[in-house]
């Protein structure tokens, strides 16, 4: 059966098409038909006509490579990074990108409409930057031997291999800058890489974190083990090459896992955590802090909540998967009475402290599930507005099935995966909610990346119009 199955597709792993690449797969590569059977080829973008050689077939879909570009895409442009062919990081350096936002509010209508079944959804052209680069504001460089020598890089797509480098144009320059320094520092120090096979080495990774607001910067060695030899001497170090210097801290995993950050983390030296401004709100950022990688559009992000809250003096918010509270201090700085929702425990102590620097009294963060939670704080008194702002995989089932059952008038949901946020969306329009308005935000440009902030409503209680 398995044989027949193989035999019925038109393509065959090797074998060369010419195709034309008609649309965006949701991890950034072109797509191309062969007889109408999906071809997804990185690095082609829509309106490519390509010389492809598969590399893979699957039962639905194909692989492959581009071997030539016989006729680019209008949109298509040289990418400004060496290595863009070769590391995984970014997906869409080659189109212009104007043309990137243009595909990524279609990735966002696409997911609503076949996953959601919503019909010509209300989704808002994206919000780009203006200067779409050097936005990110963390950065995980993977470390390991390559030819010998210590190197510090991106993966390769689809694999474990260093593309080593010595800038990434979608990082802050004081990353760039951090980079280049830790690089010869690690070496001359001799600090042996970690080595993913045998388990050997000390350095796994460095994590570079930056305050876009002060141009400080936050240095964060992950270790295979808690000692590290003449650390007080690196140290110096770092801190003659790198006057923004504002801490050094370690974070010690000693697992065999692709998890990055261990669960013991030490600060080796200088302030326990940065300090970033959004929309003139203050936020302690440490080393196991969540916080957006691109600040200037967190900034855009939520603001655009608060514009879609409506949040009244003397209202009642709900910030669901709170994190740190930066939607939540936005929401309590234009009056309304928060209350966040958060199962981990440092990061309710990051929010704490966040509502101690901005000297915001009405926000309150609770420990625990939300669908838990949810019960006694509606005893408390009616919920106006809910914000959402789950993981990429989006909201648990219950969740869902509680806020549907409290009737809360309006929700938010702020999502970065258009998939699981459709899936979501759908769910809670079962649940008596419409869909009003979708507001994608571009967060990380270069990728195929896209994050969005949606409000739905009961339809009884859409008293205020909205404003694009």
């Amino acid at each position: 059966m398995a044989g027949k199955k193989a035999s019925q597709r038109p393509v065959r792993v090797n074998q060369q098409a010419e195709i034309e690449i008609t649309g965006l797969g949701h991890a950034g590569e072109g797509v191309g038909r062969v007889n109408g059977f999906a071809i997804f080829v990185p690095e082609a973008i829509p309106g490519d006509r390509i010389l492809t050689k598969i590399e893979e077939v699957k039962q639905n879909h194909g692989r492959g490579r581009i071997m030539k570009i016989v006729r680019p895409a209008r949109g298509r442009v040289s990418p400004e990074c060496a290595v863009a062919g070769d590391c995984g990081g970014c997906q869409l350096q080659q189109m212009a990108y104007e043309l990137q936002l243009e595909w990524k509010r279609q990735m966002v209508i696409d997911a609503l409409t076949r996953i959601g079944k919503f019909e010509r959804p209300q989704v808002q052209p994206v919000v780009g930057m203006e200067h779409p680069y050097g936005y990110r504001n963390k950065v995980q460089y993977p470390v390991a031997l390559v030819k010998g020598k210590p190197a510090l890089g991106f993966y390769r797509r689809g694999t474990h291999e260093i593309v080593p480098i010595t800038e990434c144009r979608n990082s802050h320059p004081l990353c760039i800058k951090a980079l280049r320094v830790m690089s010869s520092l690690l070496a001359e120090h001799g600090l042996l890489p970690y080595d993913e096979i045998t388990g050997t080495g000390l350095i796994r990774h460095l994590v570079l974190r930056v305050s876009t607001a002060l141009n400080q910067l936050m240095v964060i060695l992950v270790t295979n083990d808690r000692e590290i030899p003449g650390i007080d001497q690196l140290i110096d170090s770092v801190k003659t090459h790198l006057q923004e210097l504002a801490c050094v801290a370690q974070s010690v995993n000693k697992k065999r896992t692709n998890v990055i950050m261990g669960e013991e983390t030490h600060l080796l030296w200088g302030k326990p955590y940065l300090i970033e401004e959004l929309n003139g709100l203050k936020f302690a950022v440490s080393p196991r802090s969540f916080f957006q990688v691109n600040s200037q559009q967190a900034a855009v992000l939520c603001q655009k909540v608060v514009d879609y809250a409506k949040a009244a003096p003397g209202s009642r918010a709900l910030d669901c998967y709170s994190g740190t509270g930066s939607i939540a201090l936005h929401l309590a700085r234009a009056g309304a009475q928060v209350i966040g929702i958060e199962t981990v425990p440092e990061a309710i102590a990051d929010a704490q402290l966040n509502r101690e620097l901005n000297q915001i009294r009405q926000a309150d963060f609770r420990i625990g599930r939300v669908e838990r939670e949810l019960p006694a704080i509606l005893q408390e008194g009616p919920v106006d507005v809910a914000v959402l702002d789950p993981p990429r995989k989006g909201c648990e089932p219950a969740v869902l099935e509680a806020l549907i059952g409290a009737k809360i008038p309006r929700l938010i949901y702020v999502s970065c995966n258009p998939s699981s946020l459709a899936r979501d969306l759908s769910i809670l329009a079962d649940g008596g909610y419409e869909l009003r308005q979708v507001q994608p935000v571009d967060m990380f440009p270069q990728t195929s990346h896209v994050e969005c902030v949606v409000l739905m409503s009961r339809a009884a209680f859409l008293v205020h119009p909205i404003v694009s």
